[in-house]
């Protein structure tokens, strides 16, 4: 394969490069965003005084 075969392949695939990484920050973001909510809710429950 000379080098302008593999340059048009590596062309061809660039433009999904972008949206798999956009997908992966989207998942971790996802995680983060539910850690947060979790973590939210337990400073929630160990500030709120309890009924004896």
């Amino acid at each position: 394969m000379d080098n302008t075969s593999t340059n048009s392949i590596h062309n061809s695939q660039a433009p999904l490069l972008p949206r798999f990484a956009w997908n992966s920050q989207l998942a971790h973001l996802k995680v983060l965003f539910k850690a947060k909510k979790a973590l939210d809710q337990i400073e929630k429950d160990a500030l709120s005084p309890k009924p004896y």
